[in-house]
């Protein structure tokens, strides 16, 4: 498993990836324009059977924000979620990320659990935030130096 900084080749893979896991699925242009720009935190993990999770988000440090980290289904319950957290906290708190949030459903436990895991607090409630279906949406932050 290597982890490593997405590249724009990553983006078909990464765009694959988001249809079989979000209804409310990025773009291949909006991939392409996280993974290019300066702002960008995108981090893919990948084996010999090509791009297997991503991470996607934006950092303006101090602060920076996760907006996806995805696992294809059939490699999902191995840690590559946790690994790619992991990788990027890591990555950019060393450009001078201090502060990460970000949202999840309220009835995506695993992910909950996940972000738990890696020292992320639930610090508020979006009613209704998420549509189809609707959900409220958990804010979470991890302000931890020991990532």
């Amino acid at each position: 498993m290597e982890i490593r900084r997405s590249r724009p080749d990553d983006a078909p893979a990464i765009s694959a990836i988001e249809e079989e896991v979000f209804g409310d699925h990025f773009g291949l242009k909006d991939i392409f324009s996280y993974i290019c720009s300066d702002t960008g935190m995108c981090f893919t993990a990948s084996d010999e059977s090509g791009v297997v999770g991503y991470i996607i988000g934006r950092k303006i440090p101090p602060e920076g924000e996760i907006y996806r980290i995805a696992v294809r289904e059939d490699k999902r319950k191995r840690g590559i979620g946790y690994r790619l957290l992991s990788f990027a906290l890591k990555t950019e708190r060393g450009s001078g990320v201090e502060t990460v949030f970000l949202e999840v459903r309220s009835r995506n436990t695993a992910a909950r659990a996940l972000y738990r895991a890696y020292g992320f607090k639930e610090i508020s409630i979006r009613k209704n935030y998420y549509q189809n279906p609707s959900d409220d949406a958990i804010v979470m932050l991890n302000d931890s130096k020991l990532c």
